[in-house]
């Protein structure tokens, strides 16, 4: 097969199984990164200052070890602190609110768990991507259940397939986050990472783990082909080289196109497991973005930061090694006359105030004594040398922390003499030196954090997210939105588009400026509610916009989301209390009793004339009324006279119609009395015809 190009022309038309067309796609991720593991591994070896047996005599200025260690504690100092908020800051979104809250306190209360192994991978991770210059996390699902004892009468087993075991309860659930070597991470070869078909890693497991994993029959068929590698015969690796218990290399391979997930081991012929997006991931993949060192559009292939400046270290060890040598060289050494024997006893035989005697005190002085017997190497000449290496290794030096970003600030190295100022505007540099790496590292956090979250949203019960979270202990102001809040997060919308998570705080605390930050939101917000109030009691009416406006501000502040739910209720609370009653002023109450007073005054001498008037016009009015009574009576005698006169002819009229109606009332008794007597003697002649025998008829 071609060690440059691939043997796979179609995924969909390949001849190829699929083991086959896998084990192709790992031989050619694991050629693309050959060069790449052998720097790493190289630079490994220069950071722990491993040599063969050609250096080991050199004389080396470790620089690089020092820096590195600089930049661990610059760019992941202390555990993350998970900021979970709402992606708009919408003051009155409590319910994204509330879900933000469950989320921050879900996947914060386990970070500092002794089983947690969160905090070892990013220490891990920071220095995988300082020395060779990639770094990478895995994160899986646990889940710890118990047996339910089944019903009598009940069973599991379903007719046509095999017995199920025992009914099974969750009784714990946790996302765990792995360390990844940083030659065990695969992926496809691509320019950016966006491009990549496939990421994968390699897990070593023991035969007892592969039994576990893929069951007895299969997990006893992979062959335990893990073997220690040793890269340089002068020096040994940097894995360990000596393990008591075999081990298989298999490959956990994530296929993006296809969203499976396949698990292979290259010495066996089949594939050894493969599922459908076990995790439901919105990414797929269950590990976040790698960090790469010095990456380009061209290749994902990382390069370690060493060989950015590799020239610098290497003539910086150049330098000390000379400076070592010449350290050697410098010490008194010289030639002297053989024949003055008491010359050399002057260095060694010689003690404080004592003579030194000279056979021959003539010849000695002919040849200029001393001066002339004996030369001493020149030393001048070394120390030259010295005084300009060491300070073309402190030039070099300031080169390799300029190119580093490590300035004289971060590394602790200041004069007594500078200003406040002078050394503020060192730290601000150095900060903005290293911050891209810092802001690489927060992402890598916040990464495995929003995996984190997502999968304890899509797998974990909504009674064990309270469990985790604590929420319910959290007031009033949250409790009521928990509902919805937890119907939001099951929709892809809620979690995706009103939530984000980030991770703060992983640089050095500064806890003087955390303080200063929560004292000047104190003095801002009670400054702001002084001078609101003021405003709200002379215009009751604004009580909304000065609420509103205290919300927003505080809704930005990066450490407020703890206080917000209790903030937000009391201010809701304040917003719908009733206005205070003013306190009127002396002056205008003095002013407004006198007019009082007079407004009374002149409405009583207003009412006394009307009561006047009204007395007259009542006076008028009955002596009108009495005169009007007098004509009803003289009105009411007429009219009794004339009745009386009418009662009297009446009276007459009537007797004389009285007598009429009695004679014509004894004739209708008189025909009444006839009338019956006929009606009589007509019923008399019907019962006597009817008592008389009918003839018969006669027939024809």
């Amino acid at each position: 097969m071609s060690d440059t190009g691939g043997t796979i022309e179609s995924l969909s038309s390949t001849t190829l199984t699929p083991i086959e067309r896998w084990v192709e796609e790992i031989r050619m991720s694991e050629l693309e990164l050959k060069k790449f593991h052998e720097r790493g591994r190289m630079v490994t070896r220069r950071f722990l200052d491993e040599r063969d047996a050609l250096m080991s005599g050199n004389k080396w200025f470790n620089l690089y070890y020092a820096n590195t260690g600089i930049m661990e504690s610059a760019l992941y100092a202390q555990l993350p602190k998970p900021a979970v908020t709402r992606r708009f800051k919408d003051y009155e979104d409590d319910v994204a609110r509330v879900a933000a809250l469950i989320i921050q306190r879900s996947i914060t209360q386990d970070l500092d768990d002794p089983r947690d192994t969160f905090d070892s991978t990013m220490r891990a991770a920071v220095q995988d991507r300082l020395i060779p210059g990639l770094s990478m996390a895995w994160l899986r699902l646990e889940t710890d259940t118990e047996d339910i004892e089944s019903p009598e009468g009940e069973t599991t087993e379903i007719e046509g397939e095999e017995p199920q075991g025992p009914m099974k309860s969750i009784t714990d659930q946790r996302v765990c986050v792995d360390y990844v070597f940083w030659q065990d991470f695969l992926w496809s070869p691509c320019r950016v990472w966006e491009e990549r078909r496939w990421t994968g890693r390699k897990v070593y497991m023991t035969r007892d783990e592969l039994v576990e994993r893929f069951g007895e029959e299969l997990g006893n068929k992979v062959p335990l082909d893990h073997t220690a590698t040793t890269y340089n015969k002068n020096v040994q690796g940097m894995t360990p080289q000596y393990e008591a218990i075999k081990k298989a290399r298999v490959y956990e391979i994530w296929d993006r196109e296809s969203r499976k997930v396949f698990w292979i081991s290259k010495s066996h012929p089949e594939i050894l497991d493969e599922k459908d997006d076990p995790l439901r991931l919105v990414g797929f993949e269950p590990h976040p973005r790698p960090m790469l060192a010095n990456v380009t559009t061209s290749n994902t292939t990382p390069r370690p930061d060493f060989y950015m400046i590799q020239d610098q270290y290497i003539e910086l060890d150049v330098v000390n090694n000379r400076i070592s040598l010449l350290i050697q060289a410098c010490k008194v050494v010289g030639v002297y006359d053989q024949s003055a024997v008491g010359i050399s006893r002057m260095l060694t035989e010689g003690f404080d105030n004592q003579l030194i005697p000279v056979d021959n005190w003539a010849m000695f002085a002919e040849k200029n004594g001393l001066k002339g017997q004996i030369d001493w190497l020149p030393l001048e000449s070394v120390v030259a040398s010295l005084t300009q290496l060491n300070d073309a290794r402190e030039r070099i030096k300031g080169q390799i922390y300029e190119l580093t970003g490590i300035s004289d600030i971060v590394r602790g190295a200041t004069k007594a003499s500078e200003t406040l100022g002078a050394q503020e505007i060192k730290s601000k540099f150095a900060s903005i030196a290293i911050k891209k790496r810092q802001d690489e590292v927060a992402r890598f956090a916040a990464d495995i954090l929003r995996i984190k979250a997502e999968i304890m949203i899509k797998h974990f019960s909504p009674e064990m997210l309270l469990t985790k979270s604590n929420i319910l202990a959290t007031g009033e102001g949250n409790v009521q939105y928990v509902e919805q809040a937890l119907q939001m997060l099951q929709t892809e919308a809620g979690f995706e588009w009103r939530i984000q998570i980030t991770a703060d705080s992983i640089a050095q605390a500064d806890y003087a400026m955390e303080k200063a930050d929560r004292i000047e939101l104190l003095t801002a917000v009670s400054s702001y509610l002084e001078k609101a109030g003021a405003m709200f009691q002379m215009v009751p009416g604004s009580a909304p916009l000065l609420v509103g406006m205290l919300k927003w501000a505080v809704a930005g502040f990066r450490n407020a989301s703890e206080i917000e739910g209790l903030l937000d209720k009391e201010l809701d609370a304040l917003e719908k209390a009733p206005a205070p009653e003013e306190k009127p002023d002396p002056e205008v109450q003095k002013a407004e009793m006198e007019m009082q007073t007079a407004q009374q005054k002149a409405q009583l001498d207003m009412e006394s004339k009307q009561a006047d008037m009204q007395m007259k016009e009542r006076m008028n009015a009955m002596e009108i009324q009495m005169k009007q009574m007098e004509l009803q009576f003289k009105e009411r005698e007429l009219d009794l006279q004339a009745q009386k006169m009418q009662m009297e002819m009446d009276y007459a009229g009537a007797e004389a119609a009285m007598k009429q109606r009695t004679s014509i009332e004894e004739q209708r008794m008189s025909l009444d009395a006839q009338a019956q007597q006929h009606e009589q003697k007509l019923t008399q002649a019907k019962e006597v015809a009817a008592s008389k025998p009918k003839p018969e008829k006669v027939q024809k």
